[in-house]
């Protein structure tokens, strides 16, 4: 069943061609700059930052920082001179970009549809703008976000990953706490919207021209094909959605998964008040300290000591592990922020010994107390899937503290 609708921006909400849209942005971010500031020569470092966030792998650095320690040492300016010239470039040129923008007739009631029949809509353009430069698209789209509800806008700004990196799409998904056979991507971009979401386990409907058909030579073969209109028909007309059927898990899944789950957690983390974390809504829940201390501990004691033991034994049965402390039963630490470097230390163990598997080490077979037979790569899953659990447990525990 289909619960998220992942749909990219440009040449897909949108008609905004990316390569023309760019040659443009980055000619008058240069003159801009060159203008008000003095600086010459920007558009390499802006490219040597977006590279960055593209093709470097930290989820403990955003995008942005990510960015900004490519681009800050080639500035000859102050961080807070470019930062001011920045935003007012967002203000005042920024919208002279709309002019080659077409608004996609029936852009705004699919997502309106979408919405009311309960799917989380998320606007999955690539994070390599700031949330101001996104939201101005978003409006000249017909979708402003104050008024429409998508559950997620990503950005560069809020997100660790980006295209076409597999782990940005689990990132998303793991905001969202659904698996990757729940969502579907549509985007425009083969590269960056088609290919890489097919291969992380989404669905796929590609946005293409008439006459245009994929290549079936590919192993990768989007779902479905066409223009917007066609796909809003296919959803609307046709519940076409509840069609899908989930493809088996593979082995090369698994990384981005756990690595966009850990992506995703630090998110959430940096968005909770501190003086909610403590907090606990119903005498018989965990607080939001204690969710996250959970995760820390299992990942420890539970989630990488059955993979190993599944890697290093013959068919091992997996027996109930401990039951976790009850709620108020355990001293965490006081510092969210620590305990999730505590789970990314742990969760780098586990990325760091599942790496380089083989097939034939992926479909090891055990046997779990509840589930029968299985394999590793079940069971790693399933590591993931314990992951977007408790991740979905913080925020309904945290709104009802808020």
């Amino acid at each position: 069943m289909i619960k998220a609708v992942l749909l990219d921006l440009d040449d897909t909400l949108l008609g905004n061609p990316t390569q023309r849209f760019l040659e443009r942005y980055l000619g008058l971010l240069d003159r801009y700059l060159r203008e008000t500031l003095g600086i010459e020569g920007i558009i390499g470092g802006l490219m040597a930052g977006t590279r960055a966030v593209i093709y470097e792998d930290d989820p403990l650095r955003t995008n942005l920082q990510r960015f900004y320690d490519t681009l800050g040492p080639t500035l000859t300016v102050s961080r807070e001179a470019f930062d001011a010239a920045v935003a007012q470039f967002y203000r005042d040129a920024y919208p002279q970009l709309q002019a080659q923008a077409q608004k996609r007739p029936g852009a705004r009631h699919l997502v309106m549809r979408l919405i009311e029949q309960g799917c989380h809509v998320v606007v999955a353009t690539n994070p390599l703008f700031p949330m101001v430069a996104i939201r101005q698209r978003l409006a000249w789209a017909g979708l402003p976000p104050e008024d429409i509800p998508f559950d997620l806008v990503t950005a560069l700004d809020n997100m660790r990953y980006a295209k076409p990196h597999l782990a940005y799409y689990e990132e998303v998904l793991g905001r969202l706490g659904v698996q990757a056979d729940e969502a579907i991507m549509v985007g425009d971009d083969w590269d960056n919207d088609i290919a890489p979401a097919w291969s992380a386990g989404l669905n796929t409907f590609w946005i293409v021209a008439e006459g245009i058909i994929p290549d079936a030579a590919q192993p990768c073969q989007p779902d479905g094909y066409g223009s917007l209109a066609d796909f809003a028909c296919r959803v609307q007309d046709e519940n076409w959605l509840d069609t899908l059927a989930p493809r088996p898990h593979e082995p090369h899944q698994i990384q981005p998964r756990l690595g966009g789950n850990l992506a995703a957690l630090l998110d959430m983390v940096t968005s909770i008040p501190e003086r909610v974390w403590p907090m606990r809504p119903d005498p018989d829940e965990w607080s939001p300290i204690e969710v996250l201390c959970h995760l820390v501990e299992s990942e420890r004691e539970v989630q990488r000591p059955r993979l190993r033991m599944i890697l290093t034994e013959d068919n091992p049965f997996l027996s109930q592990p401990k039951a976790p402390p009850a709620p108020a039963s355990r001293v965490c630490a006081e510092n969210a922020w620590d305990l999730a470097l505590a789970f990314a230390a742990e969760r780098r163990q586990t990325l760091s010994f599942i790496a380089g598997l083989d097939e034939d080490a992926w479909m090891r077979p055990a046997r779990h107390y509840i589930f029968g037979p299985t394999t590793l790569l079940e069971m790693a899953n399933f590591t993931a899937q314990h992951d977007r659990l408790h991740m979905t447990q913080l925020c309904q525990t945290v709104g009802k503290c808020l």
